[in-house]
């Protein structure tokens, strides 16, 4: 089965141990994601009226118990993988375990996703809840931020090469339009388990981490592997997550850098051809001779 495999919009859970079942993705989640626009292009053989290929991005509610947690403008298709990866990477839920049901409607408002938790969830949710932070991500305290153990997989710099050739191979909105982040969990082999593609890093991030949540798989020795710098949200959504290794081909910046050092994280930048530089914890990476 392709990793591009769904699961359904509407998914609820009847118990907190209940099985789930992947489904195969609807033909148009490429098309939904896509529209075609008219640009007038200029290149050095001149100035043309083309129809483009644009990535569709589109707002979506996500509400905890009937209360309005994040709104978030996102591609098209998932959205229920990112509600629940958001609620986990925001620190609001403890897991799979949490998640009774989650549910995709359209009202007047909009498309919604609505998650129902545990009151006892809830209520501690509300502390958690604040202000939103750069490019849509939440901001969390750092006293708040768990770590993780020292316990993790032993990466290969040649498995992490070869994650980020999968996961490019993967990217077919990015193919067509250039304007999309792509977001991946691999086995420590390098078996790809998902991968994502979105308008927002973060919700690239968010979409990954909810398919492993819903799937029922463990993340703590998993790989992730994303498009987007390393920033300081997106190094805590891995550790609140608990995703040991996190590797990015594009850079990282000090915060993000300092989240890693803090949360136990290993932050891999610029994962690029031959090249990668190891900006946290270089323990769980076997650079080899010669890196």
């Amino acid at each position: 089965m392709s990793v591009l495999a769904a699961l359904p919009r509407d998914f609820p859970f009847p118990g907190k141990a209940s099985a789930v079942a992947n489904t195969e993705p609807t033909p148009t989640w490429a098309a939904d994601a896509i529209v075609i626009r008219p640009v007038r292009k200029a290149t050095a053989q001149g100035v043309e009226d083309v129809q483009d290929a644009v990535a569709v991005e589109r707002w979506l509610r996500i509400t905890v118990n009937g209360r309005d947690v994040a709104a978030v403008m996102c591609t098209p298709g998932y959205e229920t993988e990112l509600a629940a990866g958001l609620v986990l990477t925001q620190g609001l839920i403890r897991g799979r375990e949490d998640l009774l049901s989650v549910t995709m409607r359209s009202d007047e408002q909009g498309d919604a996703v609505r998650i129902v938790v545990p009151v006892e969830v809830s209520l501690a949710m509300v502390d958690r809840l604040a202000a939103r932070g750069s490019c849509g991500g939440l901001v969390y305290s750092d006293e708040d931020l768990p770590a993780l153990a020292n316990l993790g997989p032993a990466v290969t710099a040649e498995a992490l090469r070869r994650m980020a050739h999968a996961m490019a191979g993967e990217q077919e909105i990015y193919k067509r339009t250039g304007g999309t982040h792509a977001a991946s969990v691999f086995t420590a082999s390098g078996d790809a388990i998902v991968v994502r593609e979105d308008v927002g890093r973060h919700n690239a991030v968010d979409k990954v981490v909810g398919h492993c949540v819903m799937a029922g798989h463990s993340l703590a020795d998993k790989v992730m592997v994303t498009t987007g710098r390393a920033s300081r949200e997106i190094a805590a959504k891995a550790v609140w997550a608990g995703v040991p290794v996190l590797a990015s081909v594009s850079a990282a910046t000090n915060a993000g850098i300092d989240v890693a050092e803090r949360g136990g994280l290993t932050l891999v930048a610029f994962l690029r051809g031959r090249r990668l530089n190891v900006c946290a914890h270089p323990e769980r990476i076997d650079l080899g001779e010669g890196g």
